[in-house]
């Protein structure tokens, strides 16, 4: 759709311009790039300026004139031939020094084309003169370039600004002349095309380094292979895998209560070492799945972070850890309130982390526990049966927040969840270590010292 409106500016444009463009117009003489020097003994003045033809071609030659404006003498003149369109001629006069006291100062106006070629009066001959400010040698000649220019008609003009004068030095450098309704339009449609070239390059520009992180459709190396018969250790561990979510810990729990954990690691058994977090999506889910419109995908930067984070979790304090982890606990909660409504926010909150690694640097274990006298005993360890067709191995971590609670504001509702979701950051950072369960035999409070009877 933006293509097809780009085709039609730029065919509106050129359709306006081109007629105007093909009409055959009159010579335009104008006055640019004037410079002086003094020859060898600096005994003459040397005026050199170019005329541009910016309009139709000219049929016959004209004259430079030179005149002193203190005076209205003419000092000098010279033969311009007939120039065709955007044709430029270097026209060279020079006059005798005598007359004028050193280091004088003196004013000169340039004029060509005037009445052979433009009529006098007419709003376009304003650029066929131009003021010439000469500062003549005290001893020795030296080269210089006019320190003064300005166009002039008939009467004195005012001085232009040192931005009016870029102006219209990158308006001479293009041959375009903005008194002429033709170069006008021109100008204009110049502009535009200047204008939605860059509007393109921006687009593409923001697309490339705006891009937000993409979840993408990867699927662990251990869920692709063919299903074993669940009467055996290795079926049973293979259906134990797909119920994984993440390496965290239930802090509470029934007696009896079986959970399973996937702890993602480095060749060195240590956590996360060698993973990198690479994607963060947060949405909503009811009965049916994940609602798509509530979608919200972490931005570059706060996936970034976490990926620091996951480096470092080692070396980093409790309060260290949640100073890092606030920015993105923010930006994630106020991108869940911009997508909810008072209608949907009590709907719950999915999570999903993504987890990225090079092949043969990392390892995936997982832990089946049991819940024992108020804690987690470890019953089962492994390490899945995978198929790799890759360089890189991919894990996704999935956490579940609750929505907005009875009698919770959204305001109220998206500050606890800025700090729910610190909460479960930090233990998936930091997961929790399961202790060995208590003994059937051993004394109520583990922390009583032994009793000793006397001997008899």
């Amino acid at each position: 759709m933006l293509r097809i409106r780009i085709a039609f500016l730029l065919f509106c444009l050129f359709g306006l311009t081109f007629p105007a463009v093909m009409q055959d117009t009159a010579p335009d003489y104008s006055i640019q790039l004037i410079q002086n020097s003094f020859n060898d003994d600096g005994s003459q003045t040397i005026v050199k300026f170019d005329v541009l033809n910016s309009g139709g071609s000219a049929q016959k030659t004209s004259t430079a004139t030179l005149n002193l404006i203190e005076t209205g003498e003419q000092i000098a003149t010279a033969t311009v031939p007939a120039l065709i369109a955007n044709a430029r001629y270097t026209v060279v006069m020079q006059f005798s020094n005598a007359r004028f006291a050193p280091s004088s100062v003196q004013s000169f106006r340039a004029a060509v084309g005037v009445g052979d070629i433009e009529q006098a009066g007419t709003p376009s001959v304003q650029d066929n003169f131009a003021r010439i400010v000469i500062t003549f040698p005290a001893n020795l000649p030296q080269p210089q370039t006019t320190p003064q220019v300005e166009a002039t008609s008939e009467a004195p003009s005012q001085v232009s600004t040192s931005s009016s004068d870029r102006v219209q030095q990158f308006l001479q450098t293009l041959n375009i002349d903005p008194s002429k309704p033709e170069q006008r339009a021109l100008l204009a449609g110049l502009l535009a095309v200047v204008l939605v070239l860059i509007l393109i390059i921006w687009v593409i520009v923001r697309l490339i380094f705006s891009r937000r992180s993409d979840f993408g459709g990867w699927q662990p190396s251990y869920a692709n292979l063919l299903p074993a018969d669940a009467n055996t250790l290795t079926g049973r561990r293979q259906q134990w895998q797909s119920v994984a979510q993440n390496s965290s810990l239930p802090a509470t729990s029934a007696e009896g209560t079986v959970h399973v954990r996937k702890l993602p690691t480095g060749v060195n058994e240590q956590y996360l070492s060698g993973w990198h977090v690479v994607a963060l999506r947060m949405s909503q889910y009811d009965m049916y799945g994940r609602v798509n419109r509530s979608q919200i995908m972490a931005s570059r930067s706060l996936t970034s972070r976490l990926d620091w984070v996951a480096h470092r979790h080692e070396k980093l304090s409790a309060d260290q850890m949640t100073k890092q982890l606030r920015p993105v606990a923010r930006g994630l909660s106020r991108e869940v309130r911009k997508k909810i409504s008072d209608r949907t926010a009590v709907l719950p909150l999915a999570m999903d982390i993504r987890l990225r690694a090079r092949h043969g640097e990392v390892q995936i274990w997982f832990e089946l526990y049991r819940r024992q006298y108020g804690q987690w005993a470890q019953i089962d360890r492994w390490e899945p049966e995978m198929m790799v067709q890759g360089k890189m191995l991919y894990e996704t971590f999935t956490y579940t927040l609750f929505g907005q609670k009875p009698g919770e504001d959204l305001k109220r509702f998206q500050k606890r969840l800025e700090d729910d979701l610190i909460q479960v950051l930090s233990d998936m950072f930091n997961p929790a270590v399961a202790t060995s369960a208590q003994r059937p035999d051993a004394p109520t409070d583990p922390h009583m010292m032994p009793v000793k009877l006397p001997e008899s």
